[in-house]
């Protein structure tokens, strides 16, 4: 009904028919000046609230777009820091493979200071169980002052 009156509206407004033939005043059309008042009012209260939604819609959208720039700024941050991670873990992984390298040349120096402290003790155990050393620390007994005249370095 309301799309009807619209149509008849502009009808009479422009005081034509539209069809195929020729153009002619319809004068089936009777339209009120109160009916035509109307349908004025409610077109501009219809474009008011179209205005008003687009409005809507556009500060809806604008408000997106900003959030969308602030994520997107958000995310080039954390994309900054990652990159700034696996940089600080790649360092820590060259450091790491240098320090496991030290730590197998240190357990090689190990292993060959232990054999040789090992060989030495043997060593030691064989001249304090040899005879000539029992000997030598009975002179010592009996004869101290050797004992202070042993090592002529101090």
């Amino acid at each position: 009904m309301r799309v009807a009156l619209i149509i008849n509206l502009l009808r009479h407004q422009n005081r034509l028919r539209y069809g195929l033939s020729e153009a002619r005043y319809d004068e089936q059309v009777s339209i009120g000046e109160d009916d035509r008042d109307e349908l004025i009012k409610e077109l501009l209260a219809e474009a008011h609230g179209l205005r008003m939604k687009n409005e809507q819609i556009s500060l809806y959208t604008e408000s997106k777009i900003a959030e969308l720039v602030k994520l997107q700024r958000e995310l080039l941050t954390i994309r900054d820091g990652f990159e700034t991670v696996v940089e600080q873990r790649n360092d820590l992984e060259g450091k790491l493979a240098l320090v496991n390298t030290e730590l197998e040349h240190l357990g090689t120096i190990y292993t060959a200071m232990t054999d040789q402290r090992d060989r030495l003790r043997g060593r030691v155990a064989e001249v304090e169980t040899s005879r000539a050393f029992r000997i030598g620390k009975r002179f010592i007994r009996f004869v101290p002052f050797l004992k202070e005249h042993e090592n002529p370095s101090q």
